[in-house]
């Protein structure tokens, strides 16, 4: 009977033990469950916030560029329409000296008719010249709108391979200014492959070791002038630009 007894006696701690250790290994998942859902929540809430940070961001950015994009059309715009009140100014005022010298040729002599054209063709000539140059100033600045800062330097590259074949072609007779300096006044930085060409070439032509000094001027938009002695040689944009204006306005270019 005491034997028996031990022995339930022995059965029931051991069941005992075995319940206490499933609780606790039930509890320890629970807890381990609990601990892993309230991390992954928090997770998932900065994930949220970063991602409305993000779009936050993402939507003033957008704002922006389409506040630049806007700006810079309606300064397009304006320059375009300045560039058209200027023509129609120009075309009443002239318009306006013909009708005057016209009058005059009635109620004066031929003397004063000659006279009086030689003035309105000067008037003419200085109007255009005007013109011209508000022009020019007008599609600088257009340009420099328009035009990107990766635009703008391979623009500044193409010209300087057209102005080198140029020179290239130039007769040797042109170089020879007595001096071995030349003053290269350029929009941008030439790379070292661009002065070694240049130096080379003009070294050629003027039959000695030239020495290149470089000067950088914006103004130019893109492109470069060379000045060796009296010779000078504009390879730049905004001369470019003065040269074809009279041309559009006589509607030689098409």
């Amino acid at each position: 009977m005491s034997f028996y007894g031990t022995k339930i006696r022995g059965g029931g701690m051991l069941l005992q033990l075995a319940l206490i250790q499933i609780v606790t290994f039930v509890g320890l998942i629970l807890i381990l469950r609990f601990l892993f859902y309230n991390h992954l929540n928090s997770a998932l809430r900065r994930l949220r916030d970063l991602n409305e940070k993000a779009l936050v961001k993402e939507a003033a950015l957008r704002e922006e560029l389409e506040k630049a994009k806007a700006e810079r059309l309606a300064e397009v715009e304006k320059g375009r329409q300045e560039a058209k009140n200027i023509i129609e100014a120009a075309k009443k005022e002239t318009e306006s000296f013909i009708i005057n010298a016209e009058q005059q040729a009635k109620d004066n002599s031929r003397k004063a008719l000659v006279h009086g054209r030689e003035e309105l063709d000067k008037l003419k000539l200085s109007m255009e010249s005007e013109i011209e140059e508000k022009a020019l100033g007008l599609a600088t600045e257009m340009i420099k709108y328009v035009f990107t800062g990766e635009g703008r330097d391979n623009l500044h590259r193409q010209i300087i391979r057209e102005i080198t074949g140029e020179i290239e072609n130039l007769q040797e007779e042109k170089f020879s200014v007595g001096t071995n300096s030349v003053k290269v006044y350029s929009s941008c930085p030439l790379s070292e492959e661009e002065r070694q060409r240049l130096k080379t070439l003009l070294s050629a032509k003027m039959k000695t070791e030239i020495e290149i000094n470089e000067e950088i001027n914006p103004e130019l938009i893109t492109g470069i002038v060379i000045q060796t002695g009296d010779l000078v040689i504009d390879a730049s944009l905004k001369n470019k630009l003065r040269k074809v204006i009279p041309f559009l306005r006589n509607g030689s270019v098409k």
